[in-house]
């Protein structure tokens, strides 16, 4: 199937090009990928997002982006306006929703955007925004929603008075409403497959390969990079004060990200709040950890360490969502003290982690290159 000329409609509420979280920089990616396919790509997303984070729809990549809508969720607060007053009474008695920024308002702007163009596919990122799209117009539009993790889990992460069963029913049944469904997690992948059958396609993340070509002097032991979300905060929160101590005070950290706010200052410690170039971090360092306590799918950051050709030790979070949990570069344990027994040994022994280097390199290409994400991606639009 030639998809060029073909009109995609990506629905992502924040923009996709700060790329400063592993969901957003997995997004970003899967733009370039599918406008590698030839697609006319318009973005769609929500004004309120771009706010609070900082985003400016003046940063969107035109060579990928062919159009761009940053759309309000309410309508301008004037108390003599219709418009005003007919939302605000629309959304009392409109039925509850979860998703606070889910409004009538940005409904009936989104059907605006709608009626712009003819669109071949439309593209919903998460599933609890899918009434966006449920009582649209979509003309014939193939609808394809990236379920980035298992929504119902991670909330109940948050709150374990969670309706377990209600809210899984809630999401099976959105996800029913798509032509496709797309997993990054193998175990997500088959629980949706359960439900929903053939529609579910998985895709892994995937990144270009950055390995070394030269021995490069390691001025970091340890590298973590992360925003600053409630599981990234918990996590590395754990391992400075239950596994750090436990190394030797010569091992060297960088951690990078957002997530350098929650960090205290330590001599061994060195802080990036915010770094353009990744690369000349991790070929610094010897080992990327992910001492994951909570949260669902594929880890971005576990494969981002691995696109660069070195491994990953963390707890056994930092595997989920691989097809293999063993020979796949990375060691793991929940117990604080043999997840420093594990980086203590592969730091004095060479030969332990040369060859645990080798295997996250030869998984990161059996598994997550390019070429096998576009075959994918090409695969789910065959709709």
């Amino acid at each position: 199937m030639n998809f060029f000329n073909k009109n995609l409609l990506f629905f992502f509420p924040e923009s996709p090009f700060s790329k400063r979280a592993g969901n957003v920089l997995r997004t970003y990616t899967n733009l370039k990928q599918l406008k590698s396919l030839g697609l006319n790509i318009d973005l769609v997303g929500v004004e309120d997002y771009y706010k609070s984070f900082g985003d400016s729809a003046e940063d969107i990549d035109s060579a990928i982006i062919d159009d761009v809508f940053v759309l309000k969720t309410t309508p301008p607060k004037q108390k003599l306006s219709f418009d005003y007053w007919r939302y605000k009474i629309q959304r009392r008695f409109s039925k509850d929703n979860t998703n606070q920024y889910l409004t009538p308002y940005l409904e009936d702007h989104f059907a605006a955007v709608l009626d712009k163009k003819k669109y071949d596919y439309i593209f919903i990122n998460y599933e609890f925004w899918t009434d966006l799209i449920r009582k649209q117009d979509l003309k014939g539009a193939k609808t394809i929603i990236d379920t980035h993790d298992w929504i119902t889990l991670n909330e109940f992460y948050n709150n374990k008075t969670l309706d377990v069963g209600k809210r899984f029913g809630e999401e099976i049944a959105n996800l029913s409403f798509y032509d496709k469904v797309v997993t990054i997690s193998r175990d997500e992948y088959f629980i949706f497959k359960s439900f929903l059958g053939d529609k579910v396609i998985n895709i892994p993340p995937s990144f270009p390969e950055n390995f070394e070509d030269t021995k490069i002097d390691k001025k970091f032991d340890l590298i973590f990079v992360g925003s600053d979300n409630p599981f990234n905060v918990v996590s590395i929160k754990w391992f400075i004060e239950k596994v750090q101590p436990l190394l030797s005070k010569e091992i060297r950290i960088c951690i990078i990200g957002r997530i350098c706010k929650h960090i205290p200052d330590h001599e061994n410690i060195e802080k990036v709040f915010f770094a353009d170039d990744l690369k000349t971090y991790y070929h610094a360092s010897k080992i990327a950890i992910c001492p994951m306590l909570k949260g669902t799918g594929i880890k971005i950051k576990v494969v981002e360490a691995m696109s660069f050709g070195i491994p990953v030790v963390g707890t056994e979070k930092a595997v989920d969502g691989f097809l293999d949990k063993k020979n796949n570069g990375c060691m793991v344990d929940d117990n604080e003290q043999k997840l420093a027994e594990i980086i203590t040994n592969l730091i004095n022994n060479e030969s332990d982690y040369l060859q645990l280097k080798h295997e996250a390199q030869e998984f990161f290409k059996n598994n997550f290159s390019e070429r096998k994400s576009i075959e994918l991606w090409k695969k789910a639009l065959h709709i």
